[in-house]
């Protein structure tokens, strides 16, 4: 038995957080602020007369399909939260990174099967398949999990993955596609483009037969906070944190993952060190970061460099490359 509390299903996800009015609360209020900028967006092209007409037609067309989709999972929060628990949070309302939803970008890499998306994935994976290569363990968790893709490329190597995200509806959207054959939603590229079809091109995600069967038999896929992860203690073998380390300072985060990992077990670190929280004294370099895992009795096992493509996008003419540092530290008590 690994986990220590009890879950809640809203609209069929898992949730493991003590206070869970006020995380849906949130969710709600998130989502509600993306959509209320896709309305500003959608309104203010509606007003416009001129010669971009087919520009502004295309945003149009792609800006509503990802409204109408937000409103879906608005739908299934509304019943779940109050006014009063929306008035005690204290959010920044107008932090672009806290309403700009990352779902669509995660799920065309993950779920379109693109030539782009399916780059950067094989080189994420193969990458960490190498180094694992010599180790045997049962289970694994994936903190930050996303939209799931690179949880599922693992299944062949554990007997049980366990997969989280503080994101409500990036685990709706992962249920979404278990229980539909297919979604359909936008990516809207109103710059950096060479046509106007690339401005908003329409995607399909969709999880095939194959991996639909690999979640049902070894991936369980939850809502939970770094901070107060639901496991018991030395419950563990394997932890992984692929583009999610930079979301929470280090000291935050290290005492739980620490608490819940077995001796000899790997906490496994891929990305770009591209920090998203605004205290710069946190902010640790690779050097900083490998020394703290060493003085809490850590043996680096792996420390270099993997260049990916990232959410490369080929209907863009600008994408980022992520010079991603690679580490991964085994607990040696």
């Amino acid at each position: 038995m690994v986990f220590n509390t009890d879950f809640v299903i809203i609209g069929g996800v898992k949730i493991y957080i003590k206070d869970v009015d006020s995380y849906l609360a949130e969710s709600f209020l998130l989502l509600y602020n993306s959509n209320k900028s896709n309305e500003n967006k959608l309104l203010n092209l509606s007003r416009y007369n001129g010669e971009r007409q087919q520009y502004v037609d295309k945003l149009l067309e792609a800006y509503l399909e990802n409204f109408n989709n937000i409103n879906e999972i608005l739908a299934v929060l509304k019943d779940t939260v109050s006014v009063d628990n929306i008035l005690k949070l204290n959010l920044n309302r107008n932090d672009n990174y806290q309403i700009t939803l990352k779902d669509f970008w995660y799920l065309k890499r993950d779920w379109c099967y693109l030539k782009e998306g399916e780059e950067q994935i094989e080189i994420i994976v193969n990458s960490i398949k190498e180094e694992l290569s010599n180790y045997k363990f049962q289970n694994s968790l994936f903190l930050g999990c996303g939209a799931g893709r690179l949880v599922v490329e693992f299944c062949d190597i554990f007997d049980k993955i366990y997969s989280t995200d503080k994101s409500f509806s990036m685990i709706w959207h992962i249920n979404k596609l278990l229980n539909n054959v297919s979604y359909d939603f936008y990516n809207p590229n109103p710059k950096n483009v060479f046509k106007i079809e690339d401005v908003a091109r329409k995607y399909t995600a969709a999880i095939d037969i194959e991996n639909r069967k690999k979640i049902a038999d070894k991936i369980d896929f939850f809502v939970s906070d770094v901070l107060d992860l639901p496991f018991n203690n030395y419950s563990l073998n394997t932890i992984f944190s692929i583009y999610f380390t930079d979301v929470i300072a280090l000291k935050l985060w290290f005492p739980k993952i620490n608490s819940i990992l077995k001796s000899k077990g790997l906490f496994i670190h891929f990305g770009p060190l591209d920090y998203f929280f605004s205290d710069e004294t946190e902010m640790l370099t690779a050097e900083e970061f490998k020394s703290f895992f060493e003085k809490n009795n850590y043996k680096t096992i792996v420390d270099k460099i993997i260049e990916t493509p990232h959410l490369k996008d080929d209907s863009s003419i600008s994408y980022q490359i992520y010079k991603n540092w690679f580490f991964i530290a085994e607990k040696q008590l």
